[in-house]
């Protein structure tokens, strides 16, 4: 099956409000491969998750869903899509979940039609019950997560040489700071650039000592870190695909944001 990163999100979309008629998630877990890698923090925890953990969290959540009466159809129908953004095998989008979050990221990273990395957070006003569901034992991948850490430090610095060098030639990016995916040289310098000259508040707010990391994790290929910043009043997250110690796609998402690079 060949599809695009929106054509998957959009049959997902569809699947998940049909989840409880249906009674099953085949629709939903059909999306995802046999050899997905996702890192979450849905419901105030974090977890790395493979297909096995992925199936068993979904399934989980639907029967809780369904013993406490809740109407999965239509919370789904009530996602109001902040942001939106693909290219081929990359898809961000940001919404607001209400009543249960008031703004929640996912990334789709696409091969052969099936999602192989995701990430997904969403700020939660209060603590969910817990899934009992343990997160899949992958292996910490140390040296992509180096490859973020030094990210975040070059963002700190304002140093967007650095930033730049940071990232292969045909790097993707999909952000709430701009209007269009960015791709490639002149476009990475751009949003580097960018970064630092129109979107500092959001980057200090982000790298600032007193915001709150609430994601750390770099599983294979995929890196994710997500924070909030209760004084600033943002939280975001930035989320990484790196291959030979370069960043060849990133998403980067905030609460608070709007097109500025």
């Amino acid at each position: 099956m060949t599809r695009t990163a929106e054509e998957l999100m959009t049959h997902h979309i569809n699947s998940m409000m049909s989840m409880k008629k249906d009674s099953n998630l085949d629709e939903a877990l059909s999306d995802y491969s046999e050899e997905l890698v996702a890192i979450t923090r849905l419901d105030g925890r974090t977890r790395t998750m493979g297909h096995d953990t992925l199936t068993s969290v979904m399934r989980t959540s639907l029967s809780f869903a369904v013993k406490l009466g809740m109407d999965i159809e239509n919370a789904v129908e009530k996602l109001n899509f902040l942001y939106r953004q693909s290219t081929e095998n990359y898809i961000t989008l940001v919404a607001s979940m209400p009543p249960f979050s008031s703004f929640a990221s996912f990334t789709y990273m696409v091969e052969n039609g099936k999602a192989v990395y995701v990430s997904g957070f969403a700020k939660t006003a209060v603590n969910m019950p817990s899934l009992g569901v343990k997160a899949h034992p992958f292996p910490n991948n140390a040296e992509a997560m180096a490859v973020t850490d030094r990210h975040i430090a070059n963002l700190k610095e304002h140093n967007a040489e650095a930033l730049i060098a940071g990232y292969a030639d045909d790097a993707i990016i999909l952000t709430n700071l701009c209007e269009r995916p960015l791709e490639g040289k002149e476009d990475i310098r751009r949003y580097c650039g960018g970064l630092i000259q129109r979107a500092g508040e959001k980057i200090d707010a982000f790298t600032d000592p007193a915001a709150k990391i609430t994601v750390k994790e770099a599983v294979a290929e995929l890196s994710c870190i997500g924070f909030q910043h209760r004084a600033k009043k943002q939280c975001g997250i930035l989320t990484q695909r790196i291959r030979d110690g370069k960043i060849i796609f990133e998403s980067l998402t905030f609460q608070e944001a709007e097109p500025v690079i």
